[in-house]
């Protein structure tokens, strides 16, 4: 039996797992990128992915530092210019311009299987990585000097180091005994792809509904991508509903900002919750993206919070590489621990906290919501800042 060895091998080619693949392999680290599905699978031209991300500027700027961001403009996003929040309760409301900060754009939305085929194509050009498709991770064995790795195929592979970017399930945390904390939000997000009446003008929506918040991401093609969190006997009972009376329920919802929509394909619905790790790496095996991280999406953070993670883990593990030193050494990666989980931290904390702001009910805090939003409406100074910290610079 013939085993293959590598500097690094990653289980979970999503956008997490792949980018962090194209920032080693660029600079000659050998990699083996390890996905249980074929994320180079063709789709048909009237499909919609319901996994949406808001990519903000440091986002895009990441993409175009290693030449995919062109591929992904090619294969359809959307540029995001404007952001209009408003709440349920009273005449709260919040309307930002990139434009206002100096910046074409905020960020742009794109849908994730576009973003992870674009990075797949350029992995596949690239000599330094190895992808292996519908393809899992059976287990592994760590030895003083590398890991042995045992795929489903029957191949094994040896590496210095394992990183897990397989998600919130993460069957290497697990296998790893690493615990995580956290809480359900006892809340249903769902999620579909709708045609609105009139222009979603580039911008994004977002209404604070007693029961979660309720977000219309402006999408290629003038189609808006939603997310609407809700009780969970509420998202079934939407999910529920015939197109057209869904459609209905929608456009009341968002008070016909963009008028009535028609659904376009499925729809689709995701239990939310709080959850994390305090232990990011162990020798020679690390975490990456939701495998550490998962938080509520109403910020639309997650992706970004994990791009964040691979370019960190990247620049630890060059910078070891070029010093000739042991990029799985737990010493080595303790550095990217350090180094992320204050920001993931923070992070985490705003998103639960924005999510109990909104969420309370009581008349007191509801007044106190809506008026601060309308004085940070009034404020140029804070709304740019808003501005720059929704874009990611």
């Amino acid at each position: 039996m013939s085993v293959r060895t590598y500097q690094v091998a990653i289980v979970g080619g999503g956008m997490v797992g792949a980018t962090l693949a194209c920032l080693l392999a660029e600079q000659g680290v050998s990699v083996a990128l390890i996905d249980a599905g074929d994320p180079t699978e063709a789709w048909s031209d009237d499909s919609y992915d319901l996994r949406v991300s808001a990519l903000t500027l440091a986002s895009m700027n990441l993409f175009k530092s290693f030449g995919v961001w062109g591929d992904i403009v090619r294969l359809g996003e959307q540029p995001m210019e404007k952001m209009y929040v408003w709440d349920h309760f009273a005449s709260g409301e919040l309307a930002i311009d990139s434009a206002d900060a100096g910046e074409m754009q905020m960020g742009s939305v794109v849908e994730n299987r576009v973003t992870v085929l674009a990075l797949w194509e350029k992995l596949q050009a690239l000599d330094a990585c190895d992808t292996y498709t519908s393809t899992q991770l059976d287990g592994f064995y760590i030895a003083e000097k590398n890991v042995d790795i045992q795929l489903s195929n029957g191949d094994h592979i040896n590496a210095s180091l394992l990183v897990g970017a397989d998600g919130s399930n993460s069957k290497i945390r697990q296998l790893s005994d690493i615990p995580t904390y956290g809480w359900s939000y006892q809340q249903k997000a769902l999620v579909a792809t709708v045609k609105p009446e009139q222009s979603h003008d580039n911008t994004a929506w977002q209404r604070f509904l007693p029961e979660g918040p309720l977000a219309l991401l402006p999408l290629r093609n003038g189609l808006v991508s939603i997310v609407w969190t809700s009780k969970p006997e509420t998202t079934e009972a939407n999910l529920a509903l015939s197109n057209a009376d869904f459609c209905d329920a929608l456009a009341e919802a968002s008070e016909y900002k963009l008028g009535g929509f028609e659904l376009m394909g499925a729809r689709g619905g995701f239990p939310l919750k709080l959850q994390f790790s305090t232990e990011y790496c162990q020798q020679r095996m690390v975490l990456v993206g939701d495998a550490i991280h998962t938080i509520h999406p109403l910020a639309g953070q997650g992706a970004n919070l994990g791009l964040q993670d691979a370019m960190g883990l990247a620049k630890v593990i060059l910078k070891a590489h070029e010093s000739k030193r042991d990029i799985g050494s737990r010493q080595v990666l303790r550095r990217y621990e350090r180094q992320r989980k204050g920001d993931n931290l923070i992070m985490m904390g705003m998103m639960d906290g924005f999510k109990r702001l909104f969420g309370a009910d009581e008349t007191l805090i509801k007044l106190t919501r809506s008026s601060g939003m309308g004085l940070v409406n009034q404020s140029a100074l804070l709304k740019n800042k808003i501005c720059q910290y929704a874009m990611g610079v």
